[in-house]
Order: C-alpha cells, then sequence, then structure tokens
C-alpha cells in the first residue's frame, strides 16, 4: 500500500474516533446538564409556588383587616419598582425568555447566564408571588439554557459544544417545568434548532429523562388532574 494510502487510512479512522468521542462526551455532558438544569428549575418551582401560595392564603386574613390593604399595595408596588429595575438592567430576562434562547443559539444575542437565571428566579418570585397570572415554561427554559451555557463557560467548550449543552439546558427546563421529557425533546428539535438531529435528539433526551428524573424526586409530579367523566348510558 502507498504512504498516501495509509495517510488516508490513518486520517479516516482519526476522523471516526473523534466522531465517535464527541458524541459519547456529548451525552455525558447532557446527562449533567440535565442534573444540575432539573435541580435549578426545581428550586424555582418550589419558590414561586410557595410563594404564591403565601400570597393566596394572605388575601382571607386581608379581608378582615383592611387596614392592612394601603400597606400591601405598597408592598406590591414596591415588588413591581425592583422587578422593573432588574429587567432594565437585564433586559435578556424580559418575556417568557425563548426568542433570547433562540438568538443565542444563532449567535445574535448573547446572555450573561448566571445574571440569567438570578433574574429569572428572583423575577419570577415576586410576579408570581404578587399573584400575577404567569407560567413558568418560559422561564424554566431559560433557566435550563442558562445552566446550559455556564456549564459549557466553566469547563471551557467549543461554540458548537455549548450549542448543544444549550439546547439540552433548555429541554431540561421544560422538562422540570412539566413533568415531560418527550415534549422537551420535540422543543429542541422543532422550536430551536428547526431540523432534525439524531444527535440533538438522543443528548436533549438524555438532558431531558435526568431533569425529569429530578423533578420526580423532589416534587409532586401530579400537575395536571383529570377526572373521568361518566357518560350516561344510552
Amino acid at each position: 500500500m502507498s504512504s498516501h494510502g495509509t495517510t488516508s487510512t490513518h486520517s479516516t479512522k482519526h476522523l471516526l474516533t473523534s466522531w465517535f468521542d464527541l458524541k459519547f462526551r456529548l451525552i455525558v455532558q447532557a446527562i449533567l446538564v440535565g442534573l444540575f438544569s432539573g435541580s435549578v428549575v426545581v428550586l424555582y418551582r418550589y419558590l414561586i409556588e410557595h410563594a404564591f401560595d403565601s400570597t393566596m392564603s394572605f388575601y382571607p386574613y386581608l379581608v378582615k383587616h383592611l387596614w392592612l390593604i394601603p400597606i400591601w399595595l405598597v408592598v406590591l408596588g414596591g415588588g413591581g419598582y425592583i422587578t422593573g429595575l432588574i429587567v432594565k438592567k437585564q433586559p435578556m430576562i424580559s418575556g417568557s425568555g425563548i426568542p433570547q434562547v433562540k438568538g443565542f443559539l444563532q449567535s445574535r444575542v448573547d446572555m450573561v447566564w448566571w445574571k440569567a437565571i438570578l433574574g429569572k428566579i428572583v423575577g419570577g418570585i415576586l410576579s408570581i408571588g404578587a399573584g400575577l397570572s404567569l407560567g413558568r415554561e418560559g422561564p424554566s427554559i431559560q433557566i435550563g439554557a442558562s445552566v446550559g451555557q455556564g456549564f459549557s463557560r466553566l469547563f471551557r467548550k467549543a461554540k458548537i459544544e455549548e450549542n448543544f449543552l444549550v439546547t439540552c439546558g433548555a429541554s431540561a427546563g421544560l422538562a422540570a417545568a412539566f413533568n415531560a421529557p418527550i415534549a422537551g425533546v420535540i422543543f429542541a428539535l422543532e422550536e430551536l434548532h428547526g431540523n432534525f438531529s439524531t444527535l440533538v435528539m438522543v443528548s436533549a433526551l438524555a438532558s431531558s429523562l435526568v431533569a425529569d428524573f429530578v423533578s420526580k424526586e423532589f416534587l409532586d409530579s401530579s400537575l395536571f388532574l383529570i377526572s373521568a367523566v361518566l357518560l350516561p348510558s344510552l
């Protein structure tokens, strides 16, 4: 065999080995990102649920003590002012957070991962704790994506790996928010990447399953209660 053929064979083997190493490394990292993202989102869910329950239980007390209403209005105003300051200083946390994640993956915007996490958690507690009708889907996705970005930045990963880990974190955030790992994978494929990729699917699935496990271990998994409807016999 010629030296050129030998060099070509070694180059192909090296390429295949590097590709398989990358896939294995991404799956392991996706599992770790799912663990961390699930834990942070579980903490976020716990805090906002207890903040909301505390506010709802306070209103009956407020009805019996009307003199507290002006004080409560001042408290609500203060909470709104603080939330406004947070969004002004960190505009990347405004809204649901999903457009910001998509923009980051398309290299159009940048996020400071730890500021995004803290801003979403504090803003969520103040807003939902005040009784506002807000969901946890978008914030959980951005929190998970920020955890993935933080993992990537701390371990100095390349941009392509960072995008994978951000996607895995977003998928894990959705899975932990609603105990829906399959929905997290579909969201990663359809909404964030817009195309089917086996590597994205496997990595996002690993991350989502771990996050779902963490969520079910620490929180009640019965989010949607469906009662049986008995139809009258004809």
